[in-house]
């Protein structure tokens, strides 16, 4: 895995949660919508989020994902 990849995956995950194309914003949903495996997926909130793109809520039992307001 390179930082190109992570970057790919990032702008998939973006692209979704910017033009509300995203069924559920659970992020296992994301993840299976985006194609993505737990890895590449986590990798990628992980840039979203050092960049300051992305919001998290945790439920009970599910966290979900936004655009940063």
């Amino acid at each position: 895995m390179n930082q190109n990849t992570i970057g790919i995956n990032a702008g998939k995950i973006w692209r979704r949660l910017d033009e509300g194309e995203l069924t559920n914003p659970e992020v296992n949903v994301i993840r299976e919508e985006c194609g993505l495996s737990s890895e590449d997926f986590l990798l990628a909130l992980g840039w979203l989020s050092r960049e300051n793109k992305i919001r998290f809520m945790i439920g009970k039992k599910k966290i979900y994902v936004f655009p940063a307001d």
